[in-house]
């Protein structure tokens, strides 16, 4: 199917109605001519170029078609139990209970627990500053590492 630009716009299938320059309306597109087109002030666009709707769209300037990537859009992370995050953590790590406990009672990081029980809501997304405050502190004790932690991020499950 042709596409038609006026004026450049978008092309797009010719109207029922054409208005020529005269004034005069044309509304019966099986009669239309490429003459009373062209004095309707239409231009027959370029073919469409082959792209892959998925990913890229199509633009038009004016005069030419152009293709340009659909931006993928950011991932929409879902909140997690305290339980969820801390399998997650030992996950990433390959702590175990034994670990954990370890972990849990070692002075050097005992107000850091603290603050995750009572200060970190029982769900908790991965953009709250407290995940990174907690991963930093974890990886100042020595019981995680920036990989660890990277790790974590980008296993986060999404919504």
């Amino acid at each position: 199917m042709t596409l038609y630009t006026k004026g450049g716009s978008y092309p797009a299938p010719l109207s029922f109605r054409i208005r020529l320059s005269d004034g005069r309306s044309r509304t019966d597109p099986a009669s239309f001519t490429a003459e009373g087109i062209a004095d309707a002030g239409y231009i027959a666009a370029p073919p469409q170029p082959d792209h892959d709707p998925e990913t890229q769209r199509l633009t038009w300037d004016g005069a030419a078609w152009g293709i340009e990537d659909i931006p993928v859009p950011d991932p929409v992370y879902r909140a997690l139990t305290k339980l969820e995050a801390m399998t997650l953590f030992r996950h990433v790590t390959g702590m175990d209970d034994a670990g954990e406990l370890t972990m849990r009672e070692d002075p050097a990081i005992k107000l850091l627990w603290m603050k995750w029980e009572t200060d970190v809501p029982q769900s908790i997304h991965r953009d709250n500053p407290v995940v990174e405050h907690f991963l930093s502190g974890l990886i100042a004790a020595g019981y995680a590492d920036v990989e660890h932690k990277a790790a974590m991020l980008d296993g986060w499950p999404t919504a």
